[in-house]
């Protein structure tokens, strides 16, 4: 018979596995970011106070919690796996931002991101492809775009890192008026 902290180490590698796993199915596997990446990332993307950064399948949220943190904004994610979601929030909580930091169980190709300034994106080409174009009608004419690791096809980046791991995308839709070429 097992002993009870072997079921409970069973318990712990089943739920890891499945959140490493499950996401595949969905368009999105999980792959952590270190904290040194995440501040890198949002740099790049000039995130500025009181501005909102949305990260689409925002796994645990720590792009999310160290953009509340450390450059003070507010910021909303959505993720799929009810056991991130969990941790997610818990993280916001522990870290003194879940004042800042929404996080929302759902699928992120029936979310609205609406009120993001700045849209954050780790996704695979399949994913994206299966977003874009049509999330861009529901963004903000001035909403930054910062991908990691994938660029967007069919549109040309603003700025490219020197790694050419990062991606931004400056939509400026409607935001240039009186100018004649």
């Amino acid at each position: 018979m097992f002993e009870f902290h072997e079921i409970l180490l069973i318990c712990a590698l089943l739920v890891l596995a499945a959140m490493v796993i499950l996401p595949i199915f969905f368009g999105a596997p999980w792959h952590p970011l270190l904290p040194g990446t995440i501040r890198r990332i949002l740099r790049f993307a000039n995130i500025r106070p009181g501005e909102t950064i949305c990260d689409l399948g925002c796994g645990e949220g720590r792009v999310l919690i160290t953009s509340a943190k450390e450059f003070f904004t507010r910021a909303i994610g959505v993720e799929i796996d009810p056991i991130k979601v969990v941790i997610a929030r818990l993280l916001a909580r522990i870290n003194g931002v879940s004042d800042r930091v929404q996080i929302v169980r759902g699928n992120m190709f029936d979310f609205d991101p609406g009120s993001a300034d700045v849209l954050y994106l780790y996704l695979t080409h399949q994913a994206m492809d299966r977003l874009f174009p049509e999330i861009l009608k529901k963004l903000k004419p001035s909403v930054r775009i910062v991908s990691y690791r994938f660029c967007l096809r069919g549109m040309t980046p603003d700025k490219v890192s020197e790694d050419k791991t990062l991606f931004l995308y400056q939509l400026d839709k409607g935001t240039k008026i009186n100018t004649y070429h």
